[in-house]
């Protein structure tokens, strides 16, 4: 594990050579696997906290309270270090830097404040829209003097959601980023929704400093990580725990329409075939902190003889 800050391991992270890619999710145990990986950070998504943790769209219903209670069950349970959405700063001006205090009290290693208007929609979504030039601004300067304050290698984001704004585009997203960079003490500039290639690559060549992209699914498969680097690319983010919703319902439906488990028995003996090897995860006894051997170990350390469990003689797998 490494000895520094995992501020400074973040924001070494955005300011490297090359791109490097961020694993997201939303749950200590997508955490768990980007560290068990090998990946040097994990980011939280908040479209993905919103939907897995209370089972709504990203439209702003989940409240800073809840968004941190998240973010600290993160933190504890992975030493890499995490970055998280943090919406428009969860308020007003006032809000925005008490936002920026609780994070880098919880142990977050940096966030991404939007300049969306509230209450903001998720990225790709119709219907957003973003504040003046003067309120964006504004935020995130206020997040800036609070991170100067109590953390200066504490990364602040300023994501423009201006491409995909009605009036908005290329031109006007490449406007902010650069005003952002300008104005603000912003550390790195996100663009969010690109459509195409072609304008992924024109807004980092012309963005001074640490920039990144999230394309839109339409901007098609993402380039070989060595030309993104080529581009500019600060770091490259997808969502792996994608997948895991869409195996899931499909289970599901197959026991939905079958009325038998038959399709589940099927799915654990492929799973359990692969005991021994990397790609297996048991029934919650990988991907846990402290691991079930390490329990035991603590019982065996602190406790007499007397009490402690049997667990060798005891029915187990």
């Amino acid at each position: 594990m490494s000895t520094s800050k995992k501020t400074t391991r973040l924001r070494e992270f955005f300011t490297s050579p090359g791109t490097e890619v961020l694993p997201m999710g939303a749950l200590p145990v997508h955490a768990q696997m980007a560290e068990a990986g090998g990946f040097g950070a994990f980011q939280i998504s908040g479209a993905f906290s919103s939907w897995w943790l209370n089972g709504q769209p990203d439209v702003g219903l989940m409240t800073r309270t809840e968004v941190m209670d998240n973010a600290r069950r993160v933190v504890q349970s992975v030493d890499i270090p995490v970055y998280c959405d943090a919406d428009t700063g969860f308020g007003g001006i006032q809000n925005v830097g008490r936002t920026v205090q609780e994070f880098i009290h919880a142990g977050i290693a940096g966030i991404h404040i939007e300049d969306q208007l509230e209450p903001k929609k998720a990225g790709g979504q119709a219907g957003i829209a973003i504040v003046s030039d003067e309120e964006a601004i504004g935020r995130l300067n206020a997040a800036c003097e609070v991170r100067d304050k109590l953390d200066k290698d504490f990364v602040i984001t300023a994501r423009t959601d201006a491409y995909a704004v009605a009036g908005g585009g290329l031109e006007e997203a490449l406007r902010r980023g650069r005003l952002y960079r300008e104005k603000t003490g912003a550390d790195v500039i996100f663009y969010e929704g690109i459509r195409n290639r072609e304008d992924w690559r024109y807004l980092l060549e012309q963005t001074p400093g640490p920039a990144y992209v999230i394309p839109s699914r339409h901007a098609g498969p993402t380039p070989p990580v060595a030309q993104l680097s080529e581009w500019g690319q600060a770091v490259q983010i997808f969502n792996f725990a994608v997948p895991s919703v869409q195996a899931v319902w499909k289970l599901l439906l197959k026991v939905r329409d079958s009325g038998e488990l038959a399709a589940y028995d099927q799915y654990i003996a492929e799973a359990f075939a692969l005991e021994g090897t990397e790609e297996f995860v048991g029934f919650g006894d990988r991907f846990v902190k402290p691991t079930y051997q390490q329990v035991r170990e603590l019982e065996e350390r602190f406790l007499p003889a007397s009490l402690q469990r049997d667990y060798e003689n005891s029915t187990h797998d």
